[in-house]
């Protein structure tokens, strides 16, 4: 039968709809949409508006058998059963083929399709531990993915070792407690993981700013390691991240800002902010707008602040709509226009670069701290010399020189 995987959300969902593909290829192909028999909707569970998104999406495709998994469902799982023919949480991927079968009479002999052509690249994507050590009164996604677990450190180093890719992202929940539930941390786990005679590029995942030792920095000074980190801040209001639970304050998150930079000339910082939380006053968001400007991360990814059942916040009194995208807006355009700023200094600079994934006409290659330069050729796993020609807000333009 044919199969066709649509992924909502992050990294590690991603992660996990590699490993439903993998599985499933076992007996059946994947295909497009539309010729698919079966759709897999790997979904994401923390904003409502990507909640709405996904059941409408669900309702148009009823003329094929759905499956959904992923968070959504331990979160939302009376309305995925509405829309859905199977449901499977994120903990329970190895059972894919037989909900499958469950729900599908198989005739492998009489599929004839031909495999969709997937995306060439040279990334591949590690989850290496499930759930967090969190509890943040807004998040709904410890209702899915539940307490820690990290995998074995012996599985996941294997697992470099047996990818040949030239990009692997090692992905989680929460990065920087991985190994705290069985004795071991990430700083050991990264520290095999280096030694292991190959050439590539390691992309660590999302660390809460709680749990990021001078050690774990230390490991970044190898060759391995893209110089980009995750740190997700959410606010620059010390009170509002207690309120919040967040467990560090903004000095923290600070201290390790300044620290990285320090430690690597080039460098990314990426971090996550929450506009329009009910208790974020005028003035709390004042205080995020002032760390934005004196950190500067080069990633910045912005939610409005989205109610979900079971959570804490969920009895707070709502701010309205109009506040949370306005300032959605402004924070926007302060990080957009200082990101391109930025970009503008690396025109007519020489740069090494790791050839990564091919996207339409074009070439998606990485600087030594991740940053993503597109190129009109090259080779995908190779590494090349460039120069830059042109840049946008969030990406470089280069061309091969000799």
């Amino acid at each position: 039968m044919n199969f066709h995987i649509k992924t909502y959300g992050c990294k590690l969902n991603q992660s996990d709809s590699e490993i439903i593909r993998d599985i499933l290829l076992e007996k059946h192909q994947e295909t497009s949409l539309s010729d698919a028999d079966f759709v897999i909707l790997n979904t994401c569970g923390v904003v409502e508006k990507t909640e709405r998104k996904i059941l409408k999406e669900a309702e148009k495709i009823k003329d094929k058998k759905i499956i959904i998994t992923g968070c959504l469902p331990m979160i939302s799982l009376e309305e995925c059963q509405k829309v859905s023919d199977g449901i499977i949480g994120p903990t329970n991927l190895l059972s894919i083929n037989k909900i499958v079968d469950g729900i599908i009479k198989v005739d492998i002999e009489k599929t004839k399709t031909d495999k969709v052509k997937l995306k060439k690249s040279s990334s591949k994507i590690i989850p290496i531990a499930e759930g967090c050590l969190g509890n943040c009164t807004y998040c709904a996604t410890k209702f899915a993915r539940k307490g820690l677990f990290s995998f074995s450190a012996k599985e996941i180093i294997k697992k470099v070792k047996e990818s040949n890719s030239s990009e692997i992202y090692l992905t989680s929940q929460d990065l920087s407690v991985y190994g705290m539930d069985r004795g071991e941390s990430l700083s050991s786990l990264l520290k095999e993981i280096v030694k292991i005679d190959r050439d590539f590029k390691l992309k660590l995942g999302m660390m809460n700013p709680k749990y990021v030792t001078n050690e774990l920095l230390e490991v970044y000074e190898s060759d391995k390691i893209y110089k980009f980190i995750h740190l997700p801040l959410q606010s620059g209001d010390n009170e509002l991240l207690k309120k919040m639970n967040r467990g560090y304050k903004v000095e923290d998150f600070i201290n390790i800002v300044k620290k990285f930079r320090k430690k690597f000339k080039e460098s990314i910082i990426a971090t996550d902010i929450i506009v329009g939380h009910p208790l974020e006053t005028e003035e709390s968001f004042k205080k995020t707008l002032k760390i934005i400007k004196e950190a500067k991360p080069e990633v910045l990814h912005i939610f409005k602040f989205s109610k979900r059942k079971g959570t804490e916040d969920f009895n707070l009194k709502d701010l309205p709509d109009r506040i949370k995208k306005d300032r959605s807006r402004t924070i926007t355009e302060l990080f957009e226009n200082y990101n391109y700023e930025k970009n503008k200094r690396y025109i007519n600079k020489k740069l090494d670069v790791l050839i990564v994934e091919k996207r339409k006409n074009n070439y998606l290659s990485r600087t030594n701290s991740g940053r993503a330069v597109a190129l009109n050729e090259g080779k995908i796993g190779e590494k090349a010399k460039i120069k830059i020609i042109d840049c946008k807000w969030n990406y470089l333009v280069g061309k091969s020189v000799n």
